[in-house]
């Protein structure tokens, strides 16, 4: 039987995390214990390790995804099964909840201006490197212009660096 990888809620207040980079690819062979891929949390980085050996079925997310907790990021196939159907499915309302709750969440805090408000995409751990330097993560994306589709660590640390080169602000 396959094994649906999928991101857990490893800490009590965690929503999210965030895939860093798959160690395998669609088709690779995978070991019990081994690493398929680097995850992100608010809290820590580390390596993904599977259960069960098999093949990586499917991928379901890209690298730097900042994926809900439940939502099932790769398939691996023990004996050549297809992925469940009803994966993507899953993952879709699974992203839609997670993204209108996220949505909510803001305008609780900036207050809700009756405007749709596209939501600043960044990892938790550039988030966070954003707050240790007092840093608005608008002002990275600002920064970067049309490449901020999603603000990672290495944008914040290029921001603070050119900041400190006098590059801006």
């Amino acid at each position: 039987m396959g094994q649906r990888v999928t991101i857990e809620k490893w800490a009590e207040n965690l929503e999210e995390a965030t895939v860093a980079l798959w160690l395998k690819s669609e088709g690779d062979q995978i070991s019990a214990g081994g690493v398929l891929c680097e995850i992100i949390t608010d809290k820590a980085t580390f390596e993904y390790t599977v259960e069960a050996g098999g093949v990586v079925a499917r991928i379901y997310a890209a690298e730097r995804s900042v994926l809900p907790v439940g939502y099932v990021a790769a398939y691996i196939s023990a004996a050549g099964e297809q992925p469940d159907p009803d994966i993507e499915a899953h993952n879709e309302a699974l992203l839609a909840r997670h993204q209108q709750r996220t949505e909510l969440d803001l305008g609780d805090v900036l207050g809700s201006t009756g405007a749709k408000s596209s939501r600043l995409r960044a990892t938790p751990v550039a988030r966070r490197l954003a707050r240790q330097h007092s840093v608005e993560l608008q002002r990275v994306a600002d920064w970067l212009g049309d490449e901020a589709e999603l603000i990672t660590e290495e944008h914040v640390e290029a921001y603070l660096a050119a900041k400190e080169r006098g590059g801006h602000d």
